[in-house]
């Protein structure tokens, strides 16, 4: 069996087994749209004179964040159960000769396209609940794309390193969650620190494509360079855990 047949195989079997279950369906539908009208709501109850500080309303900042958020946390989450719920059959594969980073192109081709569903359900979710209309969508797409592969990636690693679907979870969410808080900006943090922030990238495309219908380029290289920096640590921590511990023999 050739790696173009392996992957595809490999690609096919995890999306069924992704999109089967309805829970996952549910929560592409449900989450989206629970976390931009959360976000939305929460931050419009603050006085726009109060300590948060924004270039828009805090109304609009809530709901792009809440969808940068679900799209980031939504991917991590799947990223990580996809991971562990594949590991000890991986494992298998691998020491039936199957190489483990054939194993892994497979799970990275079907995370991705999991993470544009992600960004277009959300992305369709912020245009129907801001209240001006969004002329740039694809940018959008783009910029929450970008967000959910990195976190895609990163609930990679955590799974790899945390095979734990409870903890790691909750670090998924609760990284995401304070990667939100620098990336929206609204307590004026330095940019000396928000540029550590793997979400403050996308959140800039998904705000100026929201706002202006522009496509900030300049965010796209660090953004990428996030994706890129997780993807090779989840291969990295990946491999280890999947493939066979060579162990020495003889006899004395």
């Amino acid at each position: 069996m050739n790696r173009v047949v392996r992957t595809v195989a490999g690609v096919r079997a995890s999306a069924q087994s992704f999109f089967r279950e309805r829970l996952n369906l549910a929560l592409l539908v449900v989450l989206p749209a629970v976390s931009i009208q959360v976000f939305g709501i929460s931050l419009s109850q603050f006085p726009e004179s109060g300590f948060l500080t924004t270039t828009t309303s805090l109304g609009m900042t809530g709901r792009i964040t809440g969808a940068v958020f679900a799209t980031g946390a939504l991917a991590g989450v799947l990223g990580l159960f996809q991971i562990i719920s594949a590991r000890d059959a991986d494992r298998r594969l691998s020491i039936c000769g199957f190489p483990a980073v054939d194993l892994l192109v497979s799970r990275f081709i079907t995370l991705v396209a999991i993470c544009f569903v992600i960004a277009g359900i959300a992305t369709v979710t912020l245009m129907g609940l801001v209240s001006k209309p969004v002329t740039s969508p694809v940018f959008v797409f783009s910029g929450l794309a970008i967000g959910g592969i990195t976190y895609a990636m990163l609930g990679i690693l955590v799974g790899s390193v945390l095979p734990r679907e409870l903890e790691g979870s909750l670090v998924l969410v609760i990284l995401a969650d304070m990667d939100n808080v620098l990336a929206s900006g609204i307590f004026g943090i330095s940019e000396t620190f928000t540029r550590f922030s793997p979400l403050s990238y996308p959140h800039e495309i998904v705000t100026q494509a929201v706002l202006n219908g522009d496509f900030p380029s300049g965010n796209i290289l660090p953004a990428m360079l996030f994706v890129s920096v997780f993807g090779v640590l989840a291969v990295i921590a990946y491999t280890r855990t999947v493939e066979p511990v060579a162990t020495g023999g003889g006899t004395q």
